[in-house]
């Protein structure tokens, strides 16, 4: 089944980018630790999902020793498979402790200020 790596909600009245920093290796400990990764396996994505009463995390792996194969197959394929995991029994207070740094930065939709420079003015 093909899907689209990109965030979306229901109706995407506000839309943009997300950005964070890896606190050393907690999300390949905490997939590990769960049985969630399997050997010869590299992390390649995240989704952190809100609804108004849940929350749904997910993580995306490749058969790829490291960082530097899970590159080289990605790149040598336009549609590539992604095997998902479900990260059951999470908080989002406990999701975000595995980063060291997490933004999301949100535009009403339609006006496109995503990405674009701005003067911050009081």
């Amino acid at each position: 089944m093909s899907d689209v790596f990109k965030a979306g909600a229901q109706y995407d009245d506000w839309t943009g980018t997300a950005a964070a920093d890896n606190q050393e290796l907690a999300l390949y400990d905490l997939l590990e630790e769960r049985g969630l990764k399997r050997e010869g396996e590299a992390v390649v994505g995240v989704n952190f999902y809100s609804g108004e009463h849940f929350i749904s995390i997910s993580a995306y792996l490749v058969e790829a020793t490291d960082a530097v194969s899970a590159k080289a197959y990605l790149d040598s394929t336009e549609t590539p498979n992604l095997r998902k995991v479900d990260i059951d029994d999470i908080s989002a207070e406990e999701f975000l402790g595995l980063l060291k740094r997490f933004n999301v930065v949100l535009g009403k939709k339609g006006l496109n200020l995503s990405g674009r420079d701005y003067n911050s003015i009081d």
